[in-house]
């Protein structure tokens, strides 16, 4: 009898921590008020210098949500949620050289503007402007050049994916 009651007050005090604790790992809690369940985010517009990146951006962002898997990425018809993004900027540049001022290692700069509407309250949920920069290094071999710039392209969006994930689900 004395162990079951023992028992028993051990189960229901860990249970009373377990529940106290307002720790959670991040991607496994949603923080968006119950309504919101799907978001939209169609092709970002472009007004930067490079074109065409943007669809590889939209692509790997909605890949962002998509892995996530808390808010289902839909049609925007069916949305609750409707992210639009603008790349406003694009800035390669180069930031390190050799005895010869050839080119080592640039870093490729994206700017966003994201503006994020809840369709259901037909409201403002975020908007922001983001900043990503990523580093790449090069050689003599064009070729072998733009596929690290095309990785580091590609390594930015994946940043920008993670942190608009964040901050559009877990709000920080």
């Amino acid at each position: 009898m004395k162990k079951n009651r023992l028992r028993t007050i051990f189960i229901l005090t860990g249970l009373l921590l377990v529940s106290a604790c307002g720790y959670h790992l991040t991607g496994t809690q949603n923080t968006l008020p119950p309504h919101l369940k799907t978001i939209a985010i169609p092709v970002f517009d472009n007004s930067s210098s490079e074109p065409d990146i943007h669809r590889n951006m939209t692509n790997v962002i909605r890949q962002s949500f998509i892995n996530d898997g808390r808010l289902k990425v839909v049609n925007k018809s069916k949305a609750d949620l409707v992210m639009k993004g603008l790349l406003n900027s694009y800035t390669l540049k180069a930031v390190s050289f050799d005895s010869n001022d050839v080119a080592l290692a640039y870093y490729v700069a994206l700017g966003v503007n994201i503006d994020v509407k809840d369709m259901v309250k037909r409201k403002q949920f975020l908007k922001q402007n983001f900043t990503t920069k990523w580093d790449f290094r090069t050689n003599v071999d064009v070729i072998n050049s733009e596929a690290a710039r095309q990785l580091a392209l590609n390594d930015a969006y994946k940043e920008l994916g993670n942190r608009l994930v964040s901050i559009v689900i877990d709000q920080f």
